[in-house]
């Protein structure tokens, strides 16, 4: 009987008042191949979008994941990722276990590189600043030009997005459509010319790091597997003072069960050296007593889940913020919200706060929620811990991802005469929509404030 309900399992529990511990056996059951060409032994940016889906896909349905590909693709050089100097298949095999090996059917099969499949499979391509993911029988291969290494770990995530929001039974059409998203023009089609994008020359060699969560992880995974010309010249400041908690584990790309206990900054530090790079930690509440030093980065990546700890952003003499937010209910866990600091909107306005009667309100709903869902009832926990765990927020670690490469492409396009995004806001199950974004320019504080090096 499970104690505790999972952060991705609470969405069919939420929703449909099903047992957690029946949730988690689905998801264990529903497996899934990653089917690699003979191309990727070559490609960085495939081996990097076949890498991120496995971290994805082991957290969405753990122990159900497989591994296709040649003996020269396994046993060619990893070419990202950690840790470095090994083959693929090792870096592989850290992501998906012994499992990973083990011959038999599966749910459904993603496609990286110069490979097809005899039946139903997503493709998951990529071209500049372009990400992609769809059936086989509606998505050609993209060009696949590594300019920006953002664009395959984006494929990544939607291509896990599609096959969760099935899974799920969220969309309909999920795994049926071709999805997509410039992270250079949001606000484009990808086929439009326009949304490919530069080639990257220039990568961000120091900022904060806020909050290492859920998306304080995909941050790091989207940094660190950037390719630095010289990995030691990064240079991340990372504010935590939580612990690795078991739900921190499914939700954050960068934790494993051996990290349970250990401070979240420790951890990512750690993760962090084996490329190389080098990090400050300051383990430490951040409130309105915060203000950042004139020798300290002035770019700073905000995870935080809370409009408290946002709104000091604000005062803390920052030269430039890029921050996100998810939803985190069953009807928009989905959502992404992307701001930036400083903005034509006032602070109250991009982050407004719930009023006490506001809470009050919501704390009754989640209360009499908790109350009348089966699957609550089924921990036999007592009223006050039920409501608790009613509390908690769905999580899924694709949609963090997602957020990941909208962030960083925001640091990268003031590096490349790009727009600059003011706010941003979509939903994974319905990108083909549209995504709504307002822009303006970059002004010369905006450059000043994201020290940069080159790319490899």
């Amino acid at each position: 009987m499970a104690k505790s309900i999972s952060r991705i399992s609470k969405l069919l529990v939420d929703r449909n008042g099903v047992d957690p511990d029946e949730v988690l056996a689905r998801r264990r059951r529903f497996t899934i191949a990653l089917r690699l060409g003979d191309d990727v032994a070559g490609s960085r940016s495939l081996q990097l979008a076949a890498l991120t889906a496995a971290r994805l896909v082991v957290r969405c349905f753990p122990g159900a994941v497989r591994v296709e590909a040649s003996d020269a693709v396994l046993d060619a050089p990893a070419r990202v990722g950690a840790p470095l100097k090994t083959s693929l298949g090792k870096a592989l095999a850290g992501e998906v276990g012994k499992k990973g090996w083990a011959p038999g059917p599966t749910e459904h099969v993603l496609l990286f590189g110069a490979v097809a499949h005899d039946g139903s499979a997503t493709r998951v391509t990529y071209d500049g600043w372009v990400g992609a993911a769809g059936p086989e029988a509606q998505l050609s291969r993209h060009a696949e030009r590594e300019h920006c290494s953002l664009a395959p770990v984006l494929a990544a995530a939607l291509a896990v997005s599609e096959i969760f929001l099935a899974f799920a039974r969220v969309d309909l059409q999920a795994t049926r459509r071709v999805v997509g998203l410039s992270l250079w023009r949001p606000d484009l089609k990808t086929n439009d010319p326009e949304a490919i994008g530069p080639v990257v020359t220039f990568l961000p060699k120091r900022a904060w790091l806020l909050g290492l969560g859920h998306l304080g992880n995909a941050y790091l995974w989207a940094l660190a597997t950037m390719p630095y010309a010289r990995p030691e010249d990064l240079l991340l400041y990372l504010l935590d003072f939580d612990k690795v908690e078991t739900t921190n584990v499914e939700t954050g790309v960068l934790f494993r069960r051996r990290d349970l206990a250990h401070l979240k900054t420790r951890v990512c530090s750690s993760w962090l050296q084996q490329f190389g790079i080098e990090t400050r930690l300051i383990e430490r509440l951040f409130d309105e007593h915060f203000v950042r030093r004139g020798d300290e980065p002035a770019l700073a990546l905000s995870g935080f889940d809370n409009n408290e700890a946002r709104l000091h952003l604000v005062g803390a003499g920052f030269g430039r913020v890029i921050d996100s937010g998810l939803g985190g209910t069953a009807t928009n866990f989905d959502t992404i919200g992307l701001r930036t600091w400083p903005n034509v909107r006032s602070p109250s306005d991009i982050w407004p706060l719930v009023s006490g009667q506001e809470q009050e309100k919501a704390n009754t709903a989640i209360e009499a929620a908790a109350k009348a869902n089966a699957g609550y009832r089924r921990l036999k926990r007592g009223a006050c811990g039920l409501i608790e765990l009613a509390g908690k927020s769905v999580a899924v670690p694709f949609v963090g991802m997602t957020a990941a490469t909208l962030v960083l492409a925001d640091a990268l396009r003031v590096l490349h005469d790009g727009g600059k995004i003011e706010n941003l806001k979509l939903r994974l199950g319905s990108v083909a929509d549209g995504v709504d974004v307002a822009w303006s320019q970059y002004g010369g504080d905006d450059l000043a404030a994201v020290a940069y090096t080159s790319a490899a």
